[in-house]
């Protein structure tokens, strides 16, 4: 094997652990508020309470994987793209286009989601005010939720790097070429007269008849 394709399967489990959790977090949310919650609100409150802790402890270790997976690969993410982004419009890409600050966004509200993912699921006494009104956090926590993917989002446009269509094969930003009235400029130079370019022509059909 390569090291370029070890490189490329190292980034591509990268990105897929990192798809895998939001899966499980973002699709877990969004079950728990629209199926479970609106079907267990016509139950009992003793047939609540037990139905709930049978789901959290089944629920609990996939809501911490799934933090600890998103939280790990997002880092090496960030750090892997932040050292090849240095290279890019000597080292300023980035500043330009503000991605230090999305991310700093994106990552405070995907604090936000872990803390009231972890206290809806959990029983400690701390957050016990989360699941006296699972409905409305739960609403909160899946619009944080999608608040990081759209963010993530337009942070995946923008992993492209600069003058993506132009770009050569080692990601360098290659001229365009000259059409037109740039190209007979190039070709005769600015002080190219009408002369010049009537005896190439001239030259041409000479060459073509021989």
């Amino acid at each position: 094997m390569t090291p370029e394709l070890t490189e490329q399967l190292y980034l591509a489990a990268l990105r897929w652990a990192h798809i895998l959790g939001a899966i499980v977090a973002v699709g877990g949310l969004f079950f728990a508020r629209y199926g479970l919650h609106p079907a267990m609100s016509s139950l009992d409150t003793e047939t609540q309470s037990s139905l709930h802790e049978a789901i959290r402890r089944r629920w609990l270790p996939w809501v911490i994987g799934a933090i600890t997976l998103l939280l790990a690969s997002g880092l090496a993410n960030f750090l892997l793209f932040n050292q090849a982004a240095k290279a890019w419009d000597d080292g300023t890409w980035m500043r330009q286009n503000g991605y230090h600050a999305l991310f700093g966004v994106k990552f405070l509200l995907a604090l936000a989601v872990f803390y009231f993912a972890s206290g809806l699921v959990g029983r400690g006494e701390g957050t016990a005010w989360m699941r006296a009104n699972r409905g409305r956090w739960l609403s909160v926590t899946l619009l944080l939720a999608i608040g990081v993917v759209l963010i993530s989002g337009w942070m995946r446009g923008l992993h492209t790097g600069p003058n993506v269509a132009a770009a050569g094969e080692e990601g360098v930003a290659m001229p365009a070429t000259p059409t037109g009235a740039e190209a007979e400029s190039e070709r005769y130079g600015e002080g190219g007269s009408v002369f010049t370019r009537e005896e190439e022509a001239a030259g041409a059909v000479g060459d073509t008849g021989e």
